[in-house]
């Protein structure tokens, strides 16, 4: 797999891992197989996060299903670890005989595939609970669960021939929905009660703007990182106005460290930057805070309101390849999210 290949599949991450805001949780499990492994990219890898964050990896290469925070691993009995990675060797298996069926069901001779799903369960502000069940065969939507009708989502001819037999059989969707419901609202509740404490915690986020003139054309870029927890909003405003029609706006992406980092640009006419402030609401801040561009300096220049600290220091840095590359090995899993025929015996474990 190369390196553009690689980023591609970063991109295709950014944003799409679980999420929390005040009061709502989410536990969300994430798989992927593929054609043709290599290193750094195993044939079989499968993830579980809570909040967004990463509690659980299995892969091909290590053979291992291990936690991945301490607050896991410090609440959670050696038994359990052992009864993931078999069930992670089962899925791997499973994957391998699936990829090459839907290469068949395709008439694909070779070439590189994914395989992927993502399913979980949410808490939601007001005490009720969600669900869902998706998944996509080379990064587009495959097949996915109503779990208001008990019926299966398709997006092409092959995925509906895997919709009747799924309806058929009349197993699946029962399946799933009693997964979601219970088995994954349950361990939503365990991993909530043993992480409480880095889970509910708030941190400020960094910010930077920076600017570049070429052509005639200011490209203002307000960089917003090192926050938690993962929702936030990034405005661009012209004398106060919210400019979102003129925002570009990145993935909100998770750094190594647990925290997130996003960006937004927008293009101006030079003569005007002055008018031209970042805006940023995060649930660390009492208040949202502005930020301008400072051309001498080359970083965002805070404007103070009651409540809010400033934000920026002069020595701080910010590298997006880092980034990247710091989320490029958990991009691979959930390139697009997508699975085909999955005949359960029993509905999976957490």
């Amino acid at each position: 797999m190369g390196p553009r290949r690689a980023l591609g599949l970063a991109v295709l991450l950014l944003g799409v891992l679980g999420a929390s805001t005040c009061g709502r949780h989410s536990l969300h499990y994430y798989y992927m197989g593929v054609s043709e492994s290599s290193p750094g990219l195993p044939e079989f890898v499968s993830l579980g996060y809570v909040d967004g964050n990463l509690v659980s990896r299995y892969d091909s290469e290590t053979g291992k299903t291990v936690p991945k925070a301490d607050w896991v691993k410090d609440n959670v009995d050696e038994q359990h670890w052992v009864t993931q990675t078999q069930r992670g060797k089962e899925n791997q298996e499973f994957y391998h005989v699936c990829l090459n069926t839907m290469k068949r069901r395709y008439n694909q001779s070779g070439g590189f595939h994914t395989l992927q799903r993502r399913y979980g369960c949410e808490l939601l502000e007001d005490g009720s609970i969600s669900g869902f069940y998706r998944g996509a065969y080379d990064g587009k939507d495959f097949i996915a669960l109503d779990m208001d009708t008990m019926t299966f989502v398709v997006w092409d001819t092959v995925a509906e021939v895997t919709k009747r037999q799924w309806e058929e059989e009349g197993r699946q969707a029962k399946l799933w929905k009693d997964f979601l419901k219970n088995t994954c609202i349950k361990w939503l509740r365990k991993y909530l009660s043993y992480g409480q404490a880095v889970l509910e915690r708030k941190e400020l986020p960094v910010v930077h703007v920076s600017g570049k003139e070429a052509e005639g054309i200011l490209t203002l870029r307000c960089h917003v990182y090192g926050f938690y927890p993962r929702p936030i909003v990034v405005s661009w405003l012209k004398d106060g106005e919210v400019r979102d029609q003129d925002t570009v706006w990145s993935s909100i992406a998770p750094n190594s460290d647990g925290t997130y980092y996003v960006s937004a640009s927008i293009d101006v006419h030079p003569e005007e930057k002055h008018k031209y402030r970042c805006r940023v609401e995060h649930a660390s801040l009492a208040q949202p805070g502005l930020f301008a561009w400072d051309e001498h300096s080359g970083l965002g220049r805070v404007k103070r309101r009651a409540g809010v600290v400033p934000l920026l220091t002069p020595d701080m840095k910010f590298n997006l390849v880092t980034t990247v590359l710091a989320v490029a090995a958990a991009a691979t899993i959930v390139a697009g999210f997508a699975f085909w025929k999955y005949k359960l015996n029993k509905a999976p474990g957490p």
